[in-house]
């Protein structure tokens, strides 16, 4: 038996898929996706309640994170290919 046998096939388009599955009713109202990368974009008001929604789902659904590489409240810069400004 070769060595490639047990190797994952199609893993990053499987991870793709499963993560546009798993948050495809937040992706375009407040969420945007790229690869391992999410952005979570509202006005502050609701900005807390948006944020937890997407962990909650992430705890649901068995996705784990990496807390040391979260970036919160950006105001304006280039996230994840998307330019952010202060306004919206």
């Amino acid at each position: 038996m070769d060595s490639h046998d047990f190797q994952c096939k199609n893993g990053p388009p499987t991870y793709q898929w499963t993560i546009n599955k798993t948050f495809c009713l937040y992706e375009n109202p407040f969420m945007k996706i790229f690869l391992n990368d999410f952005i979570v974009f509202s006005n502050m008001d609701i900005h807390f309640d948006k944020l937890w929604l997407c962990f909650l789902k992430h705890w649901e659904d068995g996705i784990s994170l990496d807390c040391e590489n979260f970036t919160y409240i950006v105001s304006f810069g280039l996230i994840i290919g998307f330019i952010v400004f202060e306004k919206g």
